[in-house]
C-alpha cells in the first residue's frame, strides 16, 4: 500500500490527484476516527476501520498520516512517501496561504513566524518533533521515498520505477498559488527571509540532507536514462487526470467516509 505523508505546500495536492487518479475507489484521503485536526495521528486502528469500508485499499493520503506512527496490518507491505520543499520558500508560501487562502488578513508575519507551529513543519511531520537526526532515521528505518518539489517532474518518473509501478503519473498542476506577490516580499526583503532561515534550522539541515545525499541514490538506483525519460514523460504524457477515478473516489468519499466520520465522532459507530 501506498503511504503518501503529505506536507503542506509542497505540490501534495497534486500528489494526491494523481492517486486518486489512478487508484479510484481503491484511494482514500484518511483523518484519524476520532477527529479530524486534534489528538493522535491516523494509525493502525484508524486503518483497520477504514477496512471495513474500503477492503481494496492500494493508497492512503492526508495531513494526519505522518512518518512516526507506525502502521502495521498483517500481509502490508507499506511504502511510504512524501516530498520536500525548500523550507525557506515553503515557509513563505505557507505564510501567503494563510493570509490569502484561509482569510487571516490581519496575522503579522513578525508574530507568526515566531510561535511553534510555523516552524520546521516538514521534520515535525516525518518525525514529531524537530529533531533531524530522528527524521533521518524514519526515513531510513521506512524507506521512504523522499521527492522534491522542486525537481517534481523527474520525482515523480523516480516514484514509480523505484517503489510504486502502478502509478499513473499523468497530471495537471492543482492548487497552484494564484498571485505569490506577498512570498515573493518576504523572500526578497533581508529581514524576514532572515527569520524564515531562523525559524526552520531543522528543516534546512533536513532538506540538504535529502538533496544531496538521499535524492542522488534515487538517480543512481534508476540510471544513466533517467535524464532522457524524464524528457521523454514531459513530451508525451496526458497532461490531465482519469476523471472518472477521480469522481468515484470523491463520491465515496464524500457520501460514504465522511458520514462515517461525523457519525463516529458522535458516539455512532458502525464498526
Amino acid at each position: 500500500m501506498l503511504v503518501f505523508i503529505h506536507i503542506q505546500k509542497t505540490a501534495g495536492r497534486t500528489v494526491r490527484y494523481i492517486l486518486r487518479s489512478s487508484f479510484g475507489l481503491r484511494h482514500c484521503e484518511v483523518e484519524p476516527w476520532h477527529a479530524q485536526s486534534t489528538g493522535p495521528d491516523f494509525s493502525s486502528h484508524d486503518l483497520q476501520r477504514l477496512r471495513r469500508f474500503y477492503p481494496n485499499l492500494e493508497s492512503i493520503a492526508g495531513h494526519r498520516v505522518t512518518g512516526y506512527v507506525d502502521l502495521q496490518e498483517n500481509g502490508t507491505e507499506f511504502k511510504y512517501f512524501t516530498f520536500m520543499r525548500d523550507p525557506v520558500k515553503l515557509a513563505a508560501s505557507y505564510f501567503q496561504y494563510k493570509v490569502q487562502e484561509r482569510g487571516f488578513k490581519d496575522l503579522v508575519f513578525e508574530e507568526w513566524v515566531g510561535r511553534e507551529w510555523p516552524r520546521n513543519r516538514q521534520t515535525k511531520m516525518i518525525a514529531g518533533v524537530t529533531d533531524v537526526s530522528e527524521a533521518i532515521r524514519i526515513i531510513q528505518a521506512k524507506h521512504v521515498f523522499v521527492g522534491l518539489t522542486e525537481r517534481f517532474d523527474e520525482s515523480m518518473v523516480l516514484l514509480k520505477a523505484l517503489i510504486a509501478n502502478q502509478l499513473n503519473i499523468s497530471y495537471k498542476p492543482v492548487n497552484v498559488a494564484r498571485n505569490n506577490t506577498l512570498a515573493e516580499q518576504l523572500l526578497a526583503t533581508e529581514s524576514t527571509r532572515q527569520m524564515l532561515i531562523e525559524a526552520n534550522q531543522a528543516d534546512l539541515a533536513l532538506y540538504n540532507f535529502v538533496r544531496q545525499e538521499l535524492y542522488p541514490t534515487y538517480q543512481q538506483e534508476y540510471g544513466l536514462a533517467l535524464e532522457e525519460d524524464v524528457v521523454r514523460y514531459q513530451q508525451t504524457r496526458d497532461n490531465n487526470f482519469n476523471y472518472t477515478n477521480l469522481t468515484l473516489s470523491r463520491l465515496k468519499q464524500h457520501v460514504l467516509y465522511k458520514p462515517l466520520l461525523y457519525l463516529h465522532r458522535r458516539g455512532i459507530t458502525f464498526v
